[in-house]
């Protein structure tokens, strides 16, 4: 007989440790709701945390590499800005090396 695919999947779980087994138990009961219950939420709420990773490792790359740039310029120009545009000064030194 097919499964209805809203009936319940059985998922063992072993916890080697007794004393996260009792504060699940424990939280669990302060919640009222039965220690499975908990575990799904718990997991679900895990699950969704990792789904959001790649985004917050992308803006936390991102961050970290704006943080390096600013601190290389600081170093490197000593906090002067140029007026000139990087495009200038590239598009100046192919037209040097041409030359």
């Amino acid at each position: 007989m097919p499964r209805n695919k809203n009936s319940p999947v059985r998922l063992n779980i072993y916890i080697h440790n007794s004393g996260i087994r009792r504060q699940i138990k424990a939280v669990a009961a302060r919640k009222d709701i039965s220690i499975s219950e908990y575990c799904v939420q718990a997991i679900a709420n895990q699950l969704r945390k990792e789904q959001e990773i790649p985004h917050e490792e992308g803006a936390s790359s991102l961050k970290n590499a704006v943080e390096k740039a600013h601190r290389f310029h600081k170093e490197t120009f000593e906090g002067r800005v140029f007026t000139v545009s990087s495009a200038d000064l590239i598009r100046e030194t192919r037209d040097r090396d041409i030359s």
